[in-house]
């Protein structure tokens, strides 16, 4: 499973058993720290998941984002509350990569916006999981 965390959503992605394909599984709004926690950690018992990707902003340049400000405490949380590895991925341009692929599905508009995370998730989940083969 990945994570796209954002300031307002939380875009999710997983991938089937083999983690021969990706698909975007939801956006969850955020409210505060613990609720998001268990929030995730409701859908990674459910979805039986082995491990959890989150996505790592990066500027262009390298240098860390300050968005990482509000994912770190919630990567935290989650260390302390599950009992599965949580690893950081690169996620340099995924939301532009989500963006060509809903366009390419040909998704309107309105769905784009509420999607635009999770779909960024997927992204990144696949960028992890070819890198590891």
């Amino acid at each position: 499973m990945a994570l796209d965390v954002g300031s307002k959503t939380i875009g999710i992605a997983i991938t089937d058993p083999l983690k021969v394909t990706v698909r975007p599984l939801k956006t969850l709004m955020r409210e505060n720290l613990d609720t998001d926690a268990e929030r995730i950690g409701e859908l990674i018992e459910e979805q039986d998941i082995e491990r959890l990707v989150v996505g790592m902003p990066r500027h262009l340049g390298g240098e860390r984002s300050s968005i990482a400000d509000l994912i770190e405490p919630l990567v935290k949380r989650l260390e302390q509350n599950l009992e599965i590895p949580i690893a950081s991925a690169e996620e340099r341009l995924s939301t532009k990569e989500a963006e060509r692929l809903m366009g390419e599905a040909a998704l309107p508009l309105a769905e784009r916006r509420k999607r635009r995370n999770e779909f960024a998730a997927a992204v990144i989940l696949e960028w992890y999981l070819e890198e590891g083969r």
